[in-house]
């Protein structure tokens, strides 16, 4: 580890942050729907104190060997996080309003990922960098864009109903596959096991495509509900 500042690492590590950050993006957002909508900044604060203790317990571990424990947990924690965010997202899906049970979810799953993202991150950004300069701001990149894109994606479902489908499907894509990754390096790690993990272009693309998916279908509900209330509308007058 080193203090030099490279512009070409920190620009290639920043770029990682930032498209490491949307998928993760459509599975915190897809839980943080979930609720009422006056409870979804609740998943937002639970997020960002996740962040920012999750960056600095990462930050701290560029300058003190943590013990392993304290990796393995968040590995743990993100993988219950990921199947917590699943529920909650498929509950967006089945139910038009969220309930207390889909907030709980919600909170639970934006804590747990938050904690446990800068840490994952920093497994990919080891790669391109060995300066603690860059990969420090390369965590701090990764955490502004996370706030960013989920704030973006909760602002748009929260104005249009077919558009919180498609982040809920996205959300849920995003989760199956980030979790399959989290497992591959927990069984490499702890007992040698290699298994495949899809690559981040996969990722991204497969997220997009269950967005876009999942927002057609959510407007064509949408459209047919509209006029079989209409049609009841009609038949009553």
């Amino acid at each position: 580890m080193s203090f030099d500042l490279v512009p070409a690492e920190l620009l290639a590590s920043a770029l990682t942050a930032v498209l490491l950050s949307i998928p993760i993006a459509f599975v915190l957002a897809g839980a943080a729907i979930s609720g009422p909508r006056r409870t979804w900044n609740r998943a937002g604060l639970g997020m960002g104190i996740g962040l920012l203790i999750g960056v600095l317990l990462a930050a701290t571990g560029l300058f003190i060997a943590l013990p392993g424990t304290v990796t393995v947990l968040l590995d743990v924690g993100m993988l219950l996080g990921l199947a917590l965010a699943i529920a909650a997202a498929v509950l967006v899906i089945v139910q038009d309003e969220g309930t207390w049970l889909s907030t709980l979810l919600a909170i639970a799953a934006c804590v747990l990922i938050a904690l446990a993202v800068p840490a994952d991150a920093m497994r990919a950004i080891l790669g391109l960098s060995s300066s603690l300069l860059v990969l420090i701001a390369a965590m701090v990149i990764e955490a502004v864009a996370l706030v960013a894109i989920v704030g973006f994606l909760v602002a748009g479902a929260g104005r249009v109903r077919a558009l919180q489908l498609g982040v809920a499907a996205a959300g849920i894509v995003s989760a199956v596959l980030l979790g399959a990754g989290v497992l591959a390096v927990v069984l490499r790690e702890a007992a040698g096991i290699d298994l495949p993990q899809a690559t981040l272009t996969a990722v991204l693309i497969a997220a997009l495509v269950a967005l876009v998916i999942g927002s057609v279908v959510g407007g064509v509900l949408d459209t047919l509900r509209g006029r079989r209330q209409d049609s009841a509308v009609t038949e009553a007058h």
